[in-house]
């Protein structure tokens, strides 16, 4: 019985490790306002952050939101079983591969005025999404996350 106690404390231990590197990282200086100004070329007001793991941030006088989470993830879980899932839900669904953020990323969307970039890291193992809602078409909304999440990308340790 202590052996079995003794690998459950383990196991716990672990994921609560993984988990906490994620967690422990600061998201105001993975992404700043300076940053998703930049990407959409317009003001935006500051970030609040709704959960520890997301941040998120209004457009001035505009409709655009933007977010940016950065979660741990289980080895298994990658943007390719999300894609899986993402086309089971909605065939329709538009995805595209992204090169240049992390080990694999895609770029998603069922509506022209949102999507999001969903991005798979191993060190940590972490998955970094940035999204947008209220975009005024397809074609844009997908640029600003790209380039966010390719300004960003470097700073997720």
């Amino acid at each position: 019985m202590n052996v079995a106690r003794l690998a459950v404390g383990f196991v716990v231990g672990v994921v609560l490790l993984a988990g906490g590197t994620a967690a422990a990282q600061d998201l105001a200086k993975i992404v700043t306002k300076a940053d998703v100004e930049k990407a959409a070329g317009a003001k935006f007001k500051d970030g609040w952050k709704p959960m520890p793991t997301q941040m998120s941030f209004a457009q001035e006088g505009g409709d655009l939101q933007i977010s940016v989470d950065v979660e741990p993830r289980e080895a298994s879980s990658t943007v390719r079983g999300w894609e899986a899932t993402i086309k089971k839900m909605e065939p329709t669904t538009k995805v595209d591969t992204v090169a240049g953020v992390g080990k694999d990323a895609i770029y998603h969307s069922t509506r022209a005025d949102n999507g999001a970039l969903s991005a798979d890291f191993d060190k940590p193992r972490i998955q970094l999404r940035v999204s947008i809602a209220g975009a005024k078409d397809e074609a844009p909304a997908k640029q600003i996350v790209v380039d966010l999440a390719k300004a960003i990308a470097p700073r997720v340790k």
